[in-house]
């Protein structure tokens, strides 16, 4: 099934969304308009039983940022009030139930990347580059991407993204811990699709709160994280979820706890 906004579709494929920034024509600017289409399909597909998002953009660019049209950002954009949650994409990327993946192709910056660095994953093509951008116009940053971005590649080599903000090629995103796996850009997305896939496959409760260990676990304390980090694991093992994986018991059977 697919569904059109404007400017975001989304497919389903099973238990799997594909969502794409679909303005090629601009390469994938990201517009007011966008930024409301991608919220909504994100809030819309957070309490289904869809287990994994594919967020891509149409044609040759995953997205280069905002659509200034010749404005300044501060003309393009509209205020925090009138905006309302859609800088919230990316904390539903971010912390929604479902695994998120970037497939990055071409030009990623700005407000775009924030939406990127927000997911679990980001897989890219071997001619993508990303920029942070928002210096370049002036600006402060939104879309959560400096918390993001210097919790994956850390606080040094974020500030240097954000201050100095040159193009990064595909292979240096790969090197600096940015994107975890490259693909050639003609199998990007078939191939991000079948990673997709096999991980739609997975136990879906367990595939869940492995998603959700890894956000508290940003959160709270050690101490604090184990308890119920301790709560979520009996609870998956007490499930239908667990697969006992001893020789003994015959690997990748259900166990009998089903």
């Amino acid at each position: 099934m697919t569904t059109s906004g404007k400017s975001v579709l989304m497919e389903r494929r099973g238990a799997v969304a594909i969502v794409t920034l679909n303005r090629p024509e601009r390469r994938n600017g990201v517009t007011v308009e966008m930024c409301e289409e991608l919220y909504q399909i994100l809030r819309d597909l957070a309490p289904g039983d869809t287990r994994v998002i594919v967020i891509r953009g149409a044609g040759s660019d995953f997205s280069v940022g905002a659509d200034l049209g010749g404005q300044s950002e501060a003309a393009a954009l509209p205020t925090l009030a009138q905006l309302g949650d859609v800088f919230h994409a990316a904390t539903l990327l971010h912390t929604m139930p479902q695994v998120t993946i970037a497939a990055i192709d071409g030009g990623c910056a700005g407000a775009s990347m924030g939406w990127a660095c927000a997911c679990d994953f980001r897989f890219a093509s071997d001619r993508a580059k990303f920029s942070t951008a928002f210096i370049k116009v002036g600006v402060s940053g939104d879309m959560g991407l400096i918390w993001s971005l210097a919790r994956i590649v850390g606080g040094a080599r974020a500030r240097e993204l954000l201050f100095f903000p040159e193009k990064v090629t595909a292979q240096e995103a790969l090197e600096i811990g940015l994107v975890t796996r490259l693909f050639p850009a003609d199998v990007l997305h078939q191939s991000v699709v079948a990673l997709a896939e096999e991980l739609a496959g997975r136990q879906p409760f367990a595939l869940r709160m492995i998603k959700a260990n890894l956000v508290s676990a940003e959160a709270l304390e050690i101490r604090d994280y184990i308890e119920i980090e301790s709560a979520r694991h009996l609870h998956t093992v007490a499930s239908s979820s667990f697969v006992d994986g001893t020789p003994a018991s015959g690997q990748g059977k259900p166990s009998k706890n089903n």
